[in-house]
Order: C-alpha cells, then sequence, then structure tokens
C-alpha cells in the first residue's frame, strides 16, 4: 500500500460506534434554546396584585385619616361649637344656645334668679345692642370680641370637651360658666313703690331693692323704670368671669323724679302760693303776716310769693326730697301817714318757714305743703 492510500484509509474511514455526519466540532453559531422562565412570570404576576392591594389600603387608610381629621374640623371642633353657640345667641334662639351647654348651673335651675335674659324676646334685644362681632377658636378655646354701648370687649366662651362620638370624633359644648348672674340694685325702691324694673323690655320683679338675674355670655342688659313719678336707667354688659371666685357683679340705678312728680310739685306750690295771695295784712291759713301804724288802702294789698319752679324734687335711697333757698314773701300796698297823711308806696319783705312731705300712696304720689312765720 502506497503513502497515499494509507492516509486515506486512516481519515476516510470512521471509528466504530461514530456515525458518518458526527462532527466532534461545536457549532458556535447554532441557536442556543434558553431554559424555560414560567415560574418566574408566575410570581411576577401574583405580586402586581399584591402591591397594589396593599397600596389601596394605605392611601384607604390615609384618606380616612384625612376624612376625619375633616370632619373633626368642620363639623365637631371648639370653632364649631362655639360659632353654633353664638349664630343661636345672636338670633335670638335661647333654646338652641341652652343646647350648647353641657349642662345648665343649679342657679338657673332652681330659681334661684329671674331667668328673663335666658328666653327669646330679651336675648334678640340683647342681639341687636351687640355689633362688630368677630370670633377666635384656639385647639380648646374660644373668644368673641364686639362692641356694644360704644365699648369694645372680649369674653372668653368658655369650651369643655366632652368625649368622642365613635371613638373618631371630639365632642365640644359650652362649660355651665356660659350662664351667669348678675344683680340690680334700685335704692329707694320701697320708698318710691316701686315694686319691678325693665329688663331688655320686661318686667322683673324686685325683692325689696334687688333683682338677680341670669344670662348667657355675651348679654347687654337695658335696665329701666318702667314708673309715672320716678325714673332711671342702667346698661350692663355681661361677659364671662376672669376670676370665678370673684363677687357676683352688681349694678346700682339711681332714680330720678319724673317730670310728672316735678309738675305735681310745683302745681300743689302755685296753689298753696295762689291761696295766700289775699288782699289783706294777715292772710289766712298762711305763713305770713304783716303790720303797720299807717292807714292802709286794702284795695292795693299785693302778696308776692317765690316762684314754684324754684323748688328742687329729688329722690335717693332715704326717699323724697323738696330742695329750695329760704323762701321770702313780699307784701307791697299803698297807705296815708297816720301823722302827715302823706301817700306812701309801702313794700316789705317776710321771711317764712315751708315744711313740704312728698310721698307715694299706692300709685298716687301725694304732696303736702305746710308753712310756718319765721321766728
Amino acid at each position: 500500500m502506497s503513502s497515499d492510500d494509507s492516509y486515506t484509509s486512516r481519515h476516510s474511514r470512521p471509528a466504530d460506534g461514530y456515525s458518518p455526519a458526527y462532527s466532534p466540532v461545536p457549532n458556535f453559531l447554532a441557536p442556543v434554546e434558553q431554559p424555560e422562565q414560567q415560574p418566574e412570570e408566575d410570581s411576577k404576576g401574583y405580586l402586581l396584585p399584591t402591591l397594589a392591594w396593599g397600596l389601596g389600603l394605605i392611601l384607604a387608610a390615609v384618606a380616612a385619616v384625612v376624612a376625619i381629621w375633616q370632619v373633626n374640623e368642620r363639623l365637631y371642633s371648639p370653632e364649631v361649637t362655639a360659632e353654633r353657640y353664638w349664630e343661636a345667641l345672636s338670633s335670638g334662639a335661647s333654646s338652641e344656645a341652652l343646647g350648647q351647654l353641657s349642662s345648665v348651673p343649679s342657679f338657673a335651675r332652681d330659681n334661684e334668679v329671674d331667668n328673663l335674659l335666658l328666653t327669646p324676646g330679651p336675648l334678640a334685644y340683647s342681639a341687636e345692642r351687640i355689633s362688630d362681632a368677630q370670633l377666635a377658636a384656639g385647639e380648646d378655646d374660644a373668644a368673641l370680641s364686639f362692641t356694644a354701648l360704644e365699648e369694645d370687649f372680649t369674653t372668653e366662651l368658655p369650651l369643655t370637651h366632652t368625649g368622642t362620638t365613635w371613638g373618631f370624633f371630639d365632642t365640644w359644648e359650652l362649660a355651665p360658666q356660659a350662664v351667669t348672674w348678675f344683680q340690680v340694685e334700685v335704692p329707694g325702691a320701697p320708698e318710691g313703690a316701686i315694686g319691678q324694673i325693665q329688663i331688655n323690655g320686661e318686667p322683673v320683679n324686685l325683692l325689696e331693692e334687688t333683682a338677680r338675674l341670669s344670662a348667657l355670655v355675651p348679654t347687654v342688659a337695658e335696665i329701666s323704670i318702667d314708673s309715672q313719678w320716678l325714673v332711671g336707667s342702667a346698661d350692663h354688659v355681661v361677659v364671662a368671669a376672669e376670676d370665678p371666685s370673684a363677687p357676683v357683679e352688681q349694678v346700682f340705678m339711681e332714680l330720678e323724679a319724673s317730670e310728672e312728680a316735678v309738675a305735681l310739685l310745683h302745681q300743689e306750690l302755685a296753689e298753696y302760693f295762689e291761696s295766700c295771695n289775699q288782699q289783706v295784712l294777715m292772710p289766712s291759713g298762711c305763713p305770713v303776716g304783716h303790720s303797720t301804724t299807717n292807714q292802709v288802702d286794702a284795695d292795693t294789698i299785693e302778696w308776692s310769693f317765690p316762684d314754684p319752679e324754684d323748688f328742687e324734687l329729688t329722690f335717693d335711697a332715704e326717699g323724697w326730697h323738696v330742695s329750695f333757698e329760704e323762701p321770702v314773701a313780699e307784701i307791697s300796698y299803698q297807705a296815708l301817714h297816720h301823722h302827715t297823711g302823706e301817700e306812701l308806696q309801702e313794700t316789705e319783705q317776710h321771711p317764712f318757714y315751708l315744711e313740704i312731705q312728698v310721698g307715694a300712696s299706692g300709685e298716687d304720689l301725694v304732696v303736702s305743703v305746710r308753712g310756718t312765720e319765721a321766728g
């Protein structure tokens, strides 16, 4: 065998167990088969919905918190409670205003005071006298600034936290201190036969000289006397006491004689003096008299007395008083001198004393005038 034949036999004959098509050298250009990824894709399919569900829960929780906060701010905050209270107060809705209180003080429940100012009419009258109201609320308190009687006031609206609703919403109410009371003193009321006063246009009975009235904070009270013979007025603005232990506020009302009472006094004096204007030297029943040795022409006798307008009528805790200067009467007449027969024009003054008493008898005013000669 030649060398060529030998080479051919070595390379052309396949080894045992191998097919003629086998190649021991790998083909790097052939496509490589990837392993199946189905399990990983399935895990992602479950993960995304889970994340979305969790995010939804978080957003829902945040939304719930925001919603609770908004409801608290809009419906259950101290400011909202104070606003509801003031709206009721300013419209005269006394029941709604009292409904904002956690409780009503015992003095207003046990008839220790007159509750007139807690009723719609007087409360509405009070609201009409309040202007420029501005409410300022904090986290747990509120204050109201306003103008009344041409003055500026600020009062606390006492609030109290009374619990929660449904475990989320804070509940606030006005504390009992939102109802307070004050006392009106009318010195001399019994002496003036005054048994009632007017509070915001409505009658209130006096106990001797005193009336006690409850009132919501704030209230403007107009106090007056509705009497034929006496007049008086006072104003009082009710605000929350800075010191709860401070003495109760007292309002003193001074009484004055009415125009009718003064006119009655002047009328009685005028009639008394007129009765003494007799054409005699010694008027009967009068505190004056004159004597002379001259021959008097009776037709010319004329008396003059003080002007009733000069007498002043006043009233205080002790009762009625009449003030005046020492009264003087003057007599004038014509006469003939008892020695010479000369015609004379005589004028002479005569001081005298007056005792004037004024007092009430039921609904009448009684004026008594009595005079005596000066010693």
